[in-house]
């Protein structure tokens, strides 16, 4: 295999990785349900277990009464996306309805990173 095949392979394969954006989530402050919030949004569901357990607060609690940019914490981790952690908040709230909607023909969108202001009350 020549060098200019090797780069091209190397290339192909890789652009997968580099074309694919993701929103960034920063917190506002440093209050605890801040932290919850953006864990909710971008961690896995250990990290956000492990946050959760080491903010003195029940799942149960944060699940109904945390609220990131004027929504609830487990909608907003459905709307960035992460809807492990979604499901497993929304099992702890009654009022909490999820519903999934994939849409198979989506086009797809710009690839820019996009950097989300979060604040937790």
């Amino acid at each position: 295999m020549s060098p200019l095949q090797k780069l091209t392979c190397t290339v192909l394969l890789l652009s997968p990785l580099c074309a694919s954006a993701k929103n960034v989530y920063v917190a506002a402050d440093d209050m605890v349900t801040t932290k919850l919030c953006v864990s909710a949004a971008m961690d896995t569901p250990i990290r956000f277990h492990i946050l959760q357990q080491h903010s003195g607060l029940s799942a149960r609690h944060i699940a109904n009464d945390v609220q990131c940019n004027g929504k609830n914490i487990g909608e907003f981790a459905y709307q960035a996306g992460n809807t492990k952690i979604a499901k497993r908040l929304n099992r702890l709230n009654p009022s909490a309805t999820y519903t999934e909607i994939q849409d198979i023909a989506k086009q797809g969108e710009a690839k820019v990173d996009k950097i989300i202001h979060v604040s937790g009350s």
